[in-house]
């Protein structure tokens, strides 16, 4: 097995990110594995695609869920993370994904939202479309917004 190459933190500090900061998230990591591509990085907005191949699908063919559920909560902390407080990190603290539709295609569109953010948690709502701008998933999660060590 090939060594995994080295991971180095786009930031250690913690407090609001930067728009830039967010947007080299995917670069790295486990969001570069599943290759989300950002197309809008806004502090109350962030839209992503990924282009669907062989080791997004599940043994039906479909996308797998936990792809769905893996990219909503990128962006849920992609969104959080711009809005914390100085001296504040973020972790999810819960998700909650309905499956809609089979997700089918050639990519995902995935749109995130705060539907509320505040000093100790944000919440954030993500649809899920496929190609067509059918929903496949919808994803609320909780993100808390934590007090360093």
């Amino acid at each position: 097995m090939p060594d995994a190459p080295e991971f180095t933190p786009i930031r250690t500090a913690p407090g609001p990110w930067s728009a830039e900061e967010v947007r080299r998230m995917p670069t790295q990591g486990f969001q570069q594995t599943l290759g989300i591509v950002l197309q809008a990085v806004e502090p109350r907005r962030i839209v992503a695609t990924i282009a669907i191949g062989d080791r997004h699908l599940n043994s039906a063919g479909f996308v797998h869920g936990g792809v769905l559920m893996a990219l909503a909560d990128s962006l849920g902390a992609m969104g959080a993370v711009q809005n914390l407080a100085p001296g504040r990190r973020t972790a999810t603290l819960e998700s909650k994904t309905n499956f809609i539709a089979a997700g089918r295609g050639s990519r995902v569109v995935a749109t995130c939202t705060p539907v509320h953010v505040g000093c100790r948690t944000s919440v954030w709502h993500t649809v899920i479309e496929d190609d067509d701008g059918r929903p496949i998933a919808s994803v609320t999660q909780t993100q808390l917004h934590v007090e360093p060590r």
